[in-house]
């Protein structure tokens, strides 16, 4: 009879940052990475496996020596190149761009220096896995996804392998693992070595068993292996192997026909962490949309205007976001010191985003400068928004005009008229109006650079008012908006945005906490702070101030004449303990479902009152269940979408039509449940402090409503740049890169390709219908056609000369 084989798969989870800081991590790896190439020479059938190509630059950086001898017994087949990825990130929440390329960068780095290209991806300890990860996985070569949460019964999977089908369609064999966890304990090698003979001769199939010390880093131990050793030689029903996760596919690829298949996202667990640190939250999406925008400026300007590609720059802006991907930091289930570790990073990286911005501005504004009073240019890179709102400070003269009234008109180079608003500038100083602010709506190219001019006038400006796309009426009593109409009708069924204060006592992680219902207080209005603070022909800018026991939130509501997209802005103090803030959205929406986005496509929802992930946006009322489709009847209100876009708040529940967005929850810093907290000592409060989130609300005809939520996405995290004063060129070069005729099909990144001189577009139809593009280039002079599928991510390499194919998403082939 055949001998199945109990796939012995030697590792070390090593958490890079989560009880510790980046520098224990880097020690750790090194520890337990010469630790395990010590014992490979004293084991002479031991494999090692390890994945995350962070580790390994830390070693290579390090430690040389050691980076030398992985090598050879990376070579020798001693030592297994498993996963591949950068690091095991979150993958409920960051954008499908990121994703990508942490997939992108740690498959190079492998390839590279140990020409090894694995075909099992694996996410041991990530909390949940998005609906779009199969096509991205099938997309990067791989064979197999290996995880190990959600586990029974939070996850209940027909099989632990299965064919995993994502929200476009593709298909990737699945692992959950059966015996144990991703590692093992001191003490409990044996029982899983018992588990595993015994699931193999239940299930008559090869079993992986994950073991090795780990978390901290660790790996195998001479007493385990000793034991190991013992038990092979008693057991003779199955075979023990020491083995890899690219064995353990081999031996299983035969199971793939008749595996069943699921679909969707794999969820839920820890739902605390779609809100825990959510300044983390935040920051990945700006960092991401930063980085993006920059790198995109930076590619037009280097294939227009032959301006040097920051290729360096520019990776290393990549590894610093990505590390903070990292599945106990995005997450936010790490330390105090971690999260601010984290938040530097992000600030570091948008600080080299502006650099890069505005080299990329400069070079589009080379050549003998224009004589002008107030020059004006504003870069744009999202391409499917070219009317939309921009705002810019300047100074009036170089000293204030002490005398006198003075107001700002805005011009094109050519000399029209832009119609443009004065509102208040950040600075409070009493000099005249030195310092001033205008909004106004730009006309920009899809992705390039437009030029204005201000000029300085005497006398005020003819008043005007704002006459809002979106009809809407506040309850004075609250400060809220309670009537939102969409074809005359009431779309609402309370205040819109009220924050309600949630009993939280759950731990960092939400661990065993699937809703957040208990409301125990509500922040009221403060007398006389409803008023409106801005109103121009181009917005119009009402304050509300609401205050709960030692916590406020001021509440900006910017509503626009020419945009069907109602802004607000808010500035949270928050001093409450142990609490979650939540925003009610009211509506007349009872659906059993909502859709929203995840990374790499949407997914629907229900209606179950408990809490969801969403990646950066949530529809009511998708049209049957579907993310397209088109309108019958000019007047029937079901036939109509109600869209939330925000910045980072990630937790949601939904019932009798009634969505509650997670904003905020001050839970202990990486607390467990089986730590009581007492009143004293004091302990760490997470999210405690000033917070600034930003929403968007767009309704109207689902069908268009469904279409602009990415690029409204991008205009949120990463508006224009408008740079006041910068010197303009009396011949300017070419400013407009492309345009694309759809604006669903999302243009996720523009790049320089690795090797040679191409230009990389990176697109994804951004809705669950096929559709089609026309993609327009204005240098050279091109055009051509691309069909979608539902959510299908293409990469597009355009030559210099016009050439231009798919290729591979990983080598740019």
């Amino acid at each position: 009879m055949k001998k199945y084989k109990v796939h012995l798969i030697c590792n070390a989870h090593l958490d890079p940052v989560w009880q510790w800081r980046w520098e224990e991590g880097c020690a750790e790896a090194l520890a337990t990475f010469s630790n395990a190439v010590q014992i490979l020479k004293e084991h002479n059938e031991l494999i090692f496996n390890h994945n995350e190509a962070v580790l390994y630059q830390w070693v290579k950086k390090y430690n040389p020596k050691l980076f030398i001898e992985i090598q050879k017994l990376v070579e020798a087949g001693r030592w297994c190149i498993s996963g591949g990825w950068y690091l095991q990130p979150d993958v409920n929440m960051p954008g499908i761009e990121s994703i990508i390329r942490n997939i992108i960068e740690g498959r190079r780095f492998f390839n590279d220096h140990f020409n090894v290209v694995p075909k099992v991806a694996y996410n041991f300890d990530s909390f949940g896995h998005s609906g779009g990860l199969p096509q991205v996985l099938k997309l990067a070569g791989y064979k197999m996804y290996i995880h190990m949460r959600p586990q029974h019964p939070d996850l209940i999977l027909p099989s632990n392998i299965y064919q995993w089908q994502g929200v476009d369609g593709s298909e990737i064999l699945g692992y959950r693992i059966e015996v144990g966890l991703y590692h093992t304990e001191y003490e409990n090698i044996e029982q899983r070595l018992k588990e595993g003979v015994d699931l193999s001769l239940k299930l008559n199939r090869d079993v992986p068993l994950f073991w090795g010390i780990g978390n901290h880093g660790g790996g195998a131990t001479r007493e385990d292996l000793r034991k190991i050793d013992e038990f092979i030689k008693r057991e003779n029903r199955v075979e023990i192997i020491h083995s890899t996760t690219e064995k353990f596919y081999e031996a299983i690829k035969e199971f793939v026909a008749e595996a069943p298949v699921v679909k969707g996202d794999l969820q839920k667990i820890f739902t605390g962490c779609y809100t825990s640190l959510s300044r983390l939250k935040r920051g990945e999406q700006k960092s991401l949309a930063q980085l993006l925008q920059a790198e995109k400026l930076s590619s037009a300007s280097w294939w227009l205007n032959n301006a040097k590609y920051p290729a360096d720059v520019l990776q290393e802006m990549w590894n610093d976001h990505l590390f903070n991907d990292f599945h106990d930091i995005l997450p936010g289930s790490c330390i105090e010191p971690a999260e601010k570790d984290a938040l530097d990073l992000y600030g570091k990286v948008s600080e080299q985003s502006r650099r890069l911005m505005l080299a990329a501005a400069n070079s589009f504004n080379q050549g003998e400068y224009q004589s002008l009073y107030l020059p004006v240019t504003v870069l744009n890179s999202n391409f499917s928004l070219t009317k939309l709102p921009v705002e810019v400070e300047c100074m009036i003269s170089y000293r204030p005009k002490w005398e006198g009234v003075w107001h700002l008109k805005l011009f094109d180079l050519a000399g029209k008229e832009i119609d443009c608003q004065e509102e208040q500038p950040e600075a409070l100083l009493p000099f005249n109006g030195w310092r001033r602010k205008i909004s106004f709506m730009a006309e920009l190219p899809n992705v390039g650079v437009s030029n204005y001019k201000i000029e300085v006038l005497p006398g005020e400006k003819k008043k005007a008012e704002a006459k809002p796309k979106i009809n809407y009426q506040f309850d004075e009593t609250t400060g809220l908006i309670n009537q939102l109409f969409i074809d005359e009708v009431n779309c609402l069924s309370g205040n819109l945005f009220e924050p309600m204060v949630i009993e939280d006592n759950a731990d960092s992680w939400g661990t065993n906490q699937w809703s957040y219902r208990n409301v125990i207080g509500k922040f009221k209005l403060i007398n006389g702070s409803h008023r409106e603070i801005e109103n121009g022909s181009i917005r119009k800018i009402t304050q509300s101030i609401l205050e709960y026991n030692h916590s406020k939130i001021v509440f900006h509501t910017i509503a626009y004449s020419d945009w069907n997209v109602l802004e607000f802005r808010l500035r949270i103090y928050w001093n409450e303990e142990r609490k979650r803030l939540k925003l009610s959205i009211p509506t007349i929406f009872k659906n059993e479902k909502l859709l929203c986005e995840v990374p790499g496509g949407a997914i629907e929802r229900p209606a179950d009152g408990e809490e969801h992930v969403n990646g950066r946006w949530i529809m009511v009322n998708p049209p049957d269940g579907k993310t397209g489709g088109n309108r019958e009847t000019e007047n029937d209100i079901e036939d109509f979408g109600f869209a939330i876009v925000h910045n980072g708040q990630h937790g949601f529940d939904n019932k009798d039509g009634e969505i509650r967005l997670s904003v905020l929850r001050s839970s202990a810093y990486c607390h467990e449940q089986g730590f009581k907290i007492e009143q004293f000592p004091s302990r760490k409060f997470s999210d405690i402090g000033v917070h600034e989130v930003r929403l968007l609300l767009t309704v109207g005809e689902k069908n268009k409503v469904l279409k602009s939520l990415s690029s409204l996405v991008d205009w949120l995290n990463a508006p224009p740049i408008a740079y006041a004063h910068l010197p303009i060129g009396k011949s300017l070069s070419n400013n407009k890169l492309l345009s694309i005729s759809q604006s669903h099909i999302q243009l996720h990144a523009i790049k320089k390709s690795f090797e040679g001189e191409a230009l990389i577009l990176r697109l994804q139809n951004s809705v669950g219908n096929q559709s089609d593009a026309d993609i327009e280039f204005f240098k050279p002079k091109l055009k051509f056609h691309l069909n979608f599928e539902p959510f299908e991510i293409k990469t597009i390499r355009l030559e210099k000369d016009g050439r231009w194919k798919e290729v591979n998403l990983i080598t740019e082939e």
